[in-house]
């Protein structure tokens, strides 16, 4: 009796040490690909929904542009009407130059510099150097919706 409880008790622990170690060497190492155009940069800014010049992010589909916060400013977007995403006002697709702050068409921000439309929605790269194989999407900022203030930080 006593040699098939040893004899349970190591078969289960070579079981449990055969599961471990197949779990350990299945794991991939991804590496994460950061955008080597944009640098990291820390600042926290509120927006107070009540004020006139940040109306138009009281509706779904409403943007502004703040010129204060990230690299070249950060471009705000209300999709729906209580999700609020607020991006990089920088192209992301090359190097920081001064034709490269993002203009705000409808749902579209617009590079200066090659043309590049980015979805304000997705911040995916829809118009310009499709083809290309490293295309980054816009840079998202954290942002938080609480009653009628919005944080933005990162």
């Amino acid at each position: 009796m006593k040699k098939e409880v040893f004899y349970r008790f190591i078969m289960f622990n070579n079981g449990l040490i055969i599961v471990l170690l197949i779990n350990m060497f299945s794991c991939k190492n991804d590496d994460i690909q950061r955008n080597p155009f944009l640098h990291e940069v820390s600042f926290n800014h509120s927006i107070n929904l009540n004020l006139p010049e940040y109306n138009n992010l009281n509706f779904a589909g409403g943007s502004i542009y703040l010129p204060y916060g990230g690299i070249n400013g950060i471009i705000v977007f209300n999709l729906n009407g209580n999700d609020i995403f607020a991006w990089e006002a920088s192209c992301s697709n090359h190097k920081l130059e001064s034709c490269s702050k993002l203009s705000i068409e409808g749902l579209l921000a617009n590079c200066g510099c090659h043309d590049f439309k980015y979805s304000l929605a997705t911040g995916q790269l829809l118009e310009g150097d499709t083809n290309n194989s490293l295309q980054y999407p816009l840079l998202n900022y954290r942002s938080e919706k609480y009653d009628k203030t919005i944080i933005i930080s990162n």
